[in-house]
């Protein structure tokens, strides 16, 4: 269908892998509008998304959360056109898996599978720490392990029931996160307006040349980067989508722009009010719910840590396991994993093998990870994020420079992707000791799973 509605200077230009990987017929049904996707997207990426980790973004960054996010939001545009030029030539949920795979060959591909799992396999567990912590401060007596476990059984039950019924939760989601960001940021104006002796506005909350250091800013964009890394799910819903060539890279591009106003902007408010962070310089982890308790009393923190703990602990959550769980039926479709988990569930669309895989393992990643803290596990999930899309940008250059020769657009094919891969490396070496070795230990298994498959089974990997 998707390609039917495609201009025909994008079908001339298609590869012969891209038809071949699609032989087999698109085993989804493409309902999903550019709306759907934006509104999926910004769940999965949450408007709200840095009231979780404020304060960590605050310390590392010496007190320009605002500016961190501007920073990450650099990687993550180049990142988006690469995506756009990637989708029109290879339509397929497989994402970067895909695109590698086509043009750096399946053993390289592999691997970008691999680092693309290490990321959305830590993210629901991410995601419920978070939910858990945030309400963990207010209600102690229920410890964080205990929210979490609610809150998967809760995803479980919904992602189980298939995308419709996920695209409906999303909404009523989306629209509840906008309503508290407006409301903090309403009610921290004011604040701010009227408390000029200890808060104001000022261009030092944005960039202080006198606590800037290189280093640190690039520690704290390497955890920041969390929130918008997720923009790649929407390239897991290509071929969801309606229009699968040109309605996902709408939708990446409309959401970035919307994320980084959204980011910057509640940072900026948020370090405006409290420019020292003295306020939650002994407990960061809660430091945005402190700050906006200052604003208004007790009953404002505790409705953004709510919806901090709604929203990361089922609405992100849905959208990452059901992503996740698309990604590992493309990879067992295409041999990369135990055909098991290719099995779809014709009914309502729902990958269940998969699924309940992810949601089993999410359970055992609550504990395994909760003595590491949020901000190591965000950034080991992060490193599995910035290298595919590392990947994703050298790919750019090697198919539309080197193979297809297409050196008339010199930005898009060259320079575009190269700014990309070069600030998506250099976040990625930022990451500090704990997700270095996690990433690295990972693609040593994946080498070593691959190797097993590949020449001990003599089983082909093909293309799904």
């Amino acid at each position: 269908m998707g390609a039917r509605k495609a201009g025909g200077a994008a079908t001339q230009q298609a590869p012969a892998a891209a038809p071949a990987a699609q032989a087999g017929g698109n085993p989804f049904k493409q309902t999903l509008t550019v709306f759907d996707m934006v509104v999926y997207g910004l769940i999965m990426m949450v408007p709200i998304a840095p009231m979780g980790i404020y304060g960590g973004v605050f310390q590392a960054s010496g007190g320009m959360p605002a500016l961190a996010y501007i920073v990450g939001f650099v990687a993550v545009l180049f990142s988006v056109l690469s995506f756009a030029i990637m989708i029109r030539h290879f339509p397929s949920s497989g994402s970067i898996f895909t695109y590698v795979s086509n043009i750096m060959g399946k053993g390289i591909g592999f691997i970008a599978g691999w680092l693309m799992l290490l990321q959305y396999l830590v993210s629901p567990a991410l995601m419920y720490l978070i939910a858990g912590t945030a309400l963990n401060g207010f209600v102690p007596a229920v410890p964080v392990w205990a929210w979490c476990l609610v809150f998967l059984a809760l995803v479980a039950v919904i992602s189980l029931r298939g995308m419709q019924t996920t695209m409906v939760v999303n909404r009523i989601a989306l629209v509840s996160e906008l309503v508290i960001l407006a409301l903090f940021a309403g009610l921290g104006v004011y604040y701010i307006a009227t408390h000029p002796a200890t808060s104001g506005f000022t261009a030092t909350a944005l960039f202080n040349p006198a606590a800037f250091d290189f280093g640190n800013m690039m520690s704290a964009v390497s955890l920041s980067v969390l929130s918008y890394v997720g923009f790649g799910v929407i390239a897991t819903l290509t071929q969801q989508a309606k229009d699968e060539r040109f309605g996902p890279p709408r939708a990446m591009m409309i959401m970035a722009l919307i994320l980084v106003v959204l980011f910057a902007g509640q940072c900026f408010i948020a370090t405006c009010i409290d420019p020292s962070g003295a306020s939650f310089a002994h407990d960061a982890d809660n430091g945005f719910y402190i700050v906006a308790q200052i604003v208004a009393g007790p009953w404002l923190a505790i409705a953004c840590a709510v919806a901090v703990a709604l929203s990361q602990g089922i609405f992100t959550a849905l959208v990452t396991q059901t992503s996740v769980a698309t990604i590992l039926f493309t990879m067992a479709k295409g041999g990369s994993l135990p055909k098991q988990l290719a099995r779809l569930e014709r009914r309502n669309d729902v990958p269940r093998n998969a699924m309940l895989f992810v949601i089993g393992l999410s359970a055992v990643l609550i504990f395994a990870m909760k003595p590491l803290g949020i901000d190591s596990v965000a950034k080991v999930a992060n490193f599995g994020a910035l290298s595919t899309y590392t990947l994703l940008n050298v790919c750019v250059i090697v198919f539309c420079w080197f193979q297809k020769k297409q050196r008339r657009e010199f930005l898009r094919h060259l320079v575009f992707p190269a700014i990309g891969a070069l600030v998506c490396f250099g976040i990625l070496l930022s990451i500090d000791t704990v997700g270095h070795v996690v990433g690295i230990v990972w693609i040593a298994i994946g080498i070593v799973y691959y190797c097993v498959v590949r020449y001990g089974l003599h089983r082909d990997i093909t293309l799904a």
